[in-house]
């Protein structure tokens, strides 16, 4: 029966017709079959008494009203009166129910009642067999993603499953299998995006028009047509760039907003003069000190730079007005006032100088702050993904969600990536190279981001152990042996990625990419949970981009080049190094100074600064010395934060001994054979590349434990 059966005209008799003629075609058991047409027809006399000139308009209204007073009945009245019948009328497509109808029944005991061919139990045949596809779900929420698509046929009335769109599913409320899902028709195919999950797939899903643009700013009415036609030839001739037009278009709703609220007789953007724009330097200043920032923690006092890009972007907007309506034919002839009102004087007054010291002063203080805390931080993520992972629970997500924690803090760390370059790593940015002389290397390649340049980073031990793990973590999920492609979503553009091996994925137990809420949300939770704190007491909250800083003041402080520096975090210039350069050495000094002394007032009150006895001063030696690790002296002080993750051999702190070579040979050998085998078992290039770097490590601890004299040998035995 058509579901077009609902459009016609109410007829008692054609209603029961319908229902019955389909039932001597269901798997009945014995007794129910005369209890379906019983509670048809006690169905149809409800219907009789309602308003509605066709079946469906009769349907609606009963769910409305006589519905819930048949729920509101109890039990024996809700299994006895409306449940067979209704569900008769829905499943032979007599009418068509809403979602709220449908997802309160147990549609299971339902289906398996329907014949073979009947297109709902086709339906959910078919589901069966794509959900069976997915390794990364359970069978409960298989059954729950095939439940949730035969209730979403109904309610749309679809034959196919085929036939369910984008539409269908953005249009559902928050519903149980909804993300196994959305999942399981983007790996089939039927829809032609990346799986999504929870909010993210009600996030906006497409770019805004110029004019919807100019609307979302809240431009008064009569400077929307100049602004639209604006933007529209900014984005032929300038930048077509989708975020460049947003911020541009925020910008003229400021300064259009602040004309129309103290210049109300300005009808016309010709109409605009100096003295008009002279006030809105100041309003935009209030302005912005009112606009915080998404997860700012400052208390709208700080003068920040955003009120000078206001004017900016507005002064640019005159002078491309001004020089576009010379042209002949040039739609902006008669919209462009005679000269610019904001002149570069004006821009001056902003005190960009000013406020560019005063970024630097704070980006300072948060530096001295990481670099006290951040150690904290990482020692944290790291005993409680080790702790998850030897209590063998790796699937759990509690595990799963240590692992990300871990593995996105040190990734941001040890790389020095912008958020946005970092969630567009694929596997296949991870390049090897080969010397002249056999030796081979690995870089890490970044796609063009802030400046539109690429670039890339070495790997190191760190950062390739980081990459390595993440593979290994992702092909476990998907149970693959490579990581298979995924379309992402970019937030930025609104526009949907290339499918890629994206490397951040599957965080939520859903093969979607990682965005860079996600990355936040988790960074700041992380710093939380590891109780990091200001100097003065105050919560620490990590973002990001406090990891790039890090990244920088780590290899300065390493006396590596400024100009290196530069290349590798991808700045247009060397300024912005600079910054992190002239912390050094006065104001680090007297910043350490002053922090220890906050830290030994709280922890050992007065008697911290007493001058020490003997026995302290032994035993501090005895700390200081250098420490036996088995195969080699360690000489990092005791207590102090290890930077290598504890990957010992190869670091500039550990002598391997002369009598550890047998062990160094026999590991040697072992890593060998174990690369060997990821070689032929084709594993991703990141786990190789992690696979050779052990063996280079090993084989550096090798060499240099061969190197040693008997004399020098004997001294660092001796040592232990």
């Amino acid at each position: 029966m058509s579901i077009a059966a609902a459009a016609m005209p109410w007829s008692s008799e054609r209603f029961v017709g319908d229902i019955v003629a389909r039932l001597p075609e269901w798997r009945w058991e014995a007794g129910e079959r005369q209890r379906m047409e019983r509670r048809v027809a006690h169905l149809t006399a409800a219907l009789g008494v309602l308003w509605g000139e066709t079946t469906q308009d009769r349907w609606v209204c009963f769910e409305e009203t006589v519905w819930p007073q048949w729920i509101a009945g109890g039990e024996s009245l809700n299994g006895n009166l409306w449940r067979w019948g209704t569900w008769g009328a829905v499943l032979t497509r007599t009418v068509q129910p809403s979602w709220t109808f449908v997802s309160t029944g147990r549609i299971s005991q339902w289906t398996q009642r329907l014949p073979a061919d009947d297109a709902l139990r086709i339906a959910s045949d078919e589901m069966r067999g794509l959900l069976a596809e997915l390794n990364w779900v359970d069978d409960p929420a298989r059954d729950s993603a095939r439940w949730t698509a035969l209730r979403l046929l109904l309610c749309h009335g679809l034959a196919r499953v085929e036939d369910i769109t984008d539409d269908h599913i953005q249009a559902l409320p928050r519903t149980k299998g909804l993300d196994t899902l959305d999942g399981a028709l983007c790996h089939a195919g039927i829809l032609n995006h990346g799986p999504a999950r929870g909010a993210t797939r009600k996030a906006r899903r497409r770019q805004l028009t110029t004019a919807e643009m100019v609307a979302g700013a809240n431009i008064p009415e009569r400077f929307r047509p100049v602004t639209v036609d604006y933007l529209e030839e900014y984005r032929t001739r300038v930048a077509p760039a989708y975020s460049t037009l947003r911020s541009t278009a925020i910008a003229l709703g400021h300064w259009w907003r602040y004309i129309d609220q103290e210049f109300p007789s300005v009808r016309f953007c010709s109409d605009v003069r100096a003295d008009h724009a002279r006030g809105f330097l100041e309003w935009a200043k209030l302005r912005a000190r009112a606009v915080r920032r998404r997860g700012g923690d400052d208390d709208g006092t700080h003068e920040r730079g955003t009120a000078h890009v206001w004017v900016l972007k507005v002064r640019v907007f005159f002078a491309d007005l001004t020089c576009w309506a010379a042209e002949e034919g040039s739609p902006f002839t008669e919209v462009t006032p005679p000269f610019n009102p904001l002149g570069r004087r004006d821009m001056v007054s902003l005190e960009p100088a000013k406020i560019r010291r005063q970024t630097q002063a704070r980006i300072a203080a948060t530096v001295f702050e990481l670099e006290r805390e951040l150690p904290k931080i990482r020692a944290y993520a790291l005993r409680t993904w080790q702790a998850a992972d030897d209590s063998h629970q790796a699937q759990t997500p509690a595990a799963t969600r240590a692992f990300w924690d871990w593995a996105l803090l040190e990734l941001l760390v040890l790389s020095g990536l912008r958020i946005e370059e970092a969630c567009e790593l694929t596997t296949l940015d991870v390049l090897r190279r080969q010397l002249s002389d056999g030796r081979r290397y690995y870089l890490l390649h970044v796609k063009p981001s802030k400046y539109d340049r690429a670039r890339v980073i070495p790997i190191g031990d760190g950062l390739g152990r980081v990459i390595a793990e993440i593979v290994r973590h992702v092909r476990a999920f998907y149970g693959a042996a490579i990581v298979p492609p995924v379309r992402a979503w970019d937030s930025h553009e609104k526009r949907w990625r290339p499918s890629a091996p994206y490397l951040l994925q599957t965080a939520a137990g859903h093969p979607s990419v990682i965005d860079e809420g996600t990355i936040r949300a988790r960074l700041a939770r992380l710093s939380r949970a590891a109780e990091a704190c200001r100097a003065n007491g105050q919560p620490l909250v990590l973002r990001p981009h406090d990891c790039r800083r890090m990244f920088a003041s780590e290899h300065l402080n390493n006396s590596t080049p400024p100009h290196v520096i530069q290349a590798l975090l991808g700045h247009a210039t060397i300024d912005t190094v600079l910054i992190y350069a002239k912390l050094y050495p006065t104001t680090l000094v007297e910043e350490y100074r002053k922090t220890l002394h906050g830290i030994y007032h709280r922890f050992g009150g007065t008697d911290a600064f007493k001058n020490p006895t003997c026995e302290e001063w032994r035993a501090l030696d005895q700390a200081c010395s250098m420490r036996d690790m088995g195969t080699h002296m360690c000489a990092l002080p005791t207590g102090q934060h290890c930077p290598k993750g504890l990957v010992c051999l190869g670091c500039g702190h550990a002598q391997p001994k002369k009598s550890a070579v047998p062990i160094f040979r026999g590991m040697l050998t072992s890593h060998l054979r174990v690369l060997e085998v990821g070689r032929h078992a084709a594993e991703p290039a990141g786990q190789i590349a992690a696979r050779e770097l052990e063996v280079e490590r090993i084989r550096s601890a090798l060499r240099r434990a061969e190197e040693l004299t008997d004399d020098v040998a004997a001294a660092i035995e001796s040592s232990a």
